[in-house]
């Protein structure tokens, strides 16, 4: 009698624990949320508007791409206070995008002679006395930065050097997060931040 309560205990406790046999079985796939946009590729939705949008050019038309400013901040001292950051990001990636869809570059800030230090060398600068000579170009390719509370807008405008004449333009708005990704509290402009997150 003992061997038969035992055996019944052992199958009561066994079957409680085997009871998920009757429910079906659920996997949970965590999907991870799809990678942010790079600054490269919101350049390149706007090269693609740029040649949607323009007039032809002429065949072997050469162009300048210059840096991209905030829009309220023109003034002199532009150059000394914006250069780095979304600025040069935009110029280098409208150089890149501009070049792989056929267009003559003119790579204005060449040097005379490769610049060799220690751990270096570049044949790029912006320092006037070291540019090799004076460029000719036919359309300059130049536009601005606006800055919303939670995006930049970008404003791209390839103008006709010869009559100042603009032949297409384009705006794309760019994310804070995607220079910022998922920090919470950010300096702009001397002041801290907070994230809405």
């Amino acid at each position: 009698m003992r061997f038969l309560i035992l055996v019944f205990v052992s199958l009561l406790t066994t079957g409680c624990s085997t009871s998920n046999w009757l429910e079906p079985s659920t996997t949970v796939i965590k999907q991870s949320a799809p990678p942010a946009r790079s600054v490269h590729s919101y350049v390149g939705e706007l090269a693609t508007q740029l040649s949607q949008y323009s007039r032809p050019l002429k065949p072997g038309a050469s162009v300048a791409v210059t840096s991209f400013f905030k829009d309220n901040s023109l003034g002199a001292d532009t150059l000394s206070n914006q250069g780095a950051g979304l600025s040069n990001q935009v110029q280098e990636s409208f150089i890149t995008y501009l070049t792989q869809m056929g267009l003559q570059i003119v790579e204005f800030r060449i040097q005379k002679a490769i610049s060799l230090s220690s751990d270096s060398d570049s044949v790029l600068s912006r320092d006037i006395e070291k540019l090799k000579e004076r460029h000719k170009f036919d359309l300059i390719l130049t536009g601005s930065v606006s800055e919303n509370i939670d995006s930049y807008t970008i404003h791209a405008r390839l103008i006709d050097m010869v009559n100042s004449k603009t032949v297409s333009a384009a705006s794309v708005s760019l994310p804070k997060q995607t220079l910022w990704g998922e920090e919470q509290v950010q300096m702009r402009d001397g002041l801290l931040h907070r994230g809405q997150h």
